[in-house]
């Protein structure tokens, strides 16, 4: 049985990314970029992200201590995906970029 998928792109579509699993929880964060941003995290791991299009135009913004990194798309600004601060080694997908999720659904 093949695991089940979810895609998402940012607002333009250059940027399209497939993750292993599907969401049940997110974390709607506080912090400033998060709050003037909308981005909604769901926490996956390295392995359960696959960039489909657009890999060498992601641009990057860091901030703060520089850990952290926002992935966003340079043509319309939607920012998809991040490396968290707490564990950059891991993937916060923005799930508001995910193609047929019920973000009313999701346990926060």
């Amino acid at each position: 049985m093949q695991p089940e998928t979810c895609t998402g792109s940012c607002h333009c579509g250059a940027i399209r990314f497939q993750v292993a699993g599907r969401p049940t929880r997110v974390i709607d964060c506080d912090c400033s970029i998060c709050r003037k941003t909308g981005f909604l995290h769901w926490i996956v791991g390295e392995s359960q992200v696959r960039i489909l299009d657009g890999a060498g135009a992601i641009a990057t913004y860091r901030w703060g201590t520089g850990t952290a990194r926002h992935h966003f798309c340079p043509t319309c600004g939607v920012a998809p995906l991040r490396r968290p601060r707490l564990d950059p080694s891991s993937w916060s997908v923005n799930a508001r970029c995910l193609d047929g999720v019920d973000l009313d659904a999701l346990e926060r």
